[in-house]
């Protein structure tokens, strides 16, 4: 560990004082264990069994308030593992509560129970304990619980990087089927989101299909949903020229049909409701204070902008003096490799050196 992270994880150290409640919270599916330490170790109580829902919640936000009362703590820290997506309703009622939450990553946890009594193994009680154990050293992930349009942008970034993968998978789907029945539209129509390739499949999805329509029908179909309807006549040539030299499965069916339809429209499904989806992360992202300064540097838009809802100022995140340098460095190198900027680092390097603020 360098110099500079010892003395950050002090400073975490030193944040700690006298008068703090250390919470460590093993969080699960139907519900979560709680133990509770003062700054030097000492247990002061737990609980095994605290369900997710507001009566479990109120009664752990009741025993932190009754150890606040008794040992006259003033303050509230408390660690948890971020596990699944378990952990947002209890870290933004937490939050709402006026209390400090911070992270503790899943190898630390299990490395830290090993160390503690020389086993490997588990028990939820005993994981709160360390996870407080963890929380009271300092070794804790600075934390940044986004509210308002962070959440909402950083929701939405998250609905999307699923859809797509969804919508790449049914393109290849589709892909598969065009090899199998007509691979000669690879040659005309280029992408699987084609407006013109989907009427296509839409009306006549097989060759037979194509050879049995007029040359005019089709380039009617073509010059409606491209956008070059100049070439509309060239294309629907050489589609009906295709059809009766096409080398696909001839013996084709029902099964076929609703193989191919079924394909168009979970592609049609996906890549309309991603198109939906970037307006909406466009007219969001203008909300963010720094997104106006990010979008200046080539290659950043509001597509390649999903990190920001991490972050409330761009310059906290590539600071090193900052404690959440080290909390978004995972960010960092993930927007490094979603937005392709080459010269971003030497343009992080130039902005460190000047020490200029956006």
């Amino acid at each position: 560990m360098s110099e500079r992270n010892y003395n950050r994880q002090a400073a975490k150290r030193q944040r700690i004082s006298e008068p703090t409640l250390i919470v460590g919270v093993d969080v699960g599916n139907s519900f979560n264990a709680v133990g509770f330490m003062n700054k030097e170790g000492k247990v002061l109580g737990s609980c095994g069994k605290l369900y997710n829902n507001r009566e479990g919640f109120e009664q752990c936000i009741k025993m932190i308030e009754g150890l606040k009362a008794r040992y006259c703590f003033r303050d509230v820290l408390i660690g948890m593992e971020p596990t699944g997506h378990y952990w947002r309703k209890l870290a933004y009622f937490a939050k709402e509560h006026g209390y400090e939450v911070r992270f503790v990553r899943t190898m630390a946890l299990k490395h830290h129970r090993e160390l503690d009594e020389s086993s490997s193994s588990k028990s939820d009680r005993r994981d709160a304990f360390t996870i407080a154990n963890i929380t009271r050293e300092g070794k804790y992930i600075d934390t940044v619980i986004e509210d308002g349009v962070l959440r909402q942008l950083r929701t939405l970034s998250k609905a999307r990087e699923r859809l797509l993968r969804y919508s790449v998978s049914a393109q290849n789907s589709l892909h598969a089927a065009v090899d199998d029945y007509f691979p000669e539209l690879h040659g005309i129509f280029w992408s699987m989101a084609s407006r013109t390739l989907w009427v296509i499949l839409e009306m006549c999805p097989f060759p037979e299909d194509v050879v049995s329509m007029e040359v005019s029908t089709l380039q009617e179909w073509i010059a409606r949903t491209s956008r070059k309807h100049a070439g509309s006549v060239r294309k629907a040539k050489a589609l009906y020229e295709a059809a009766q030299r096409s080398i696909g499965v001839k013996q084709t069916g029902s099964a076929d049909r609703y193989r191919v339809r079924m394909c168009l429209e979970e592609v049609k499904r996906t890549v309309l409701t991603l198109k939906d989806m970037d307006r909406q992360l466009k007219s969001m992202v203008k909300e963010i204070p720094s997104a106006s300064y990010l979008m200046t540097i080539p290659g950043i838009g509001p597509i390649s902008l999903p990190f920001s809802c991490f972050v409330k100022n761009f310059y906290e995140l590539i600071n090193p003096q900052t404690t959440q340098f080290g909390a978004n460095i995972g960010e960092i190198i993930h927007f490094w490799q979603f937005s392709k900027v080459a010269f971003l680092p030497k343009f992080l390097d130039s902005r460190r050196a000047k020490d200029q603020k956006f």
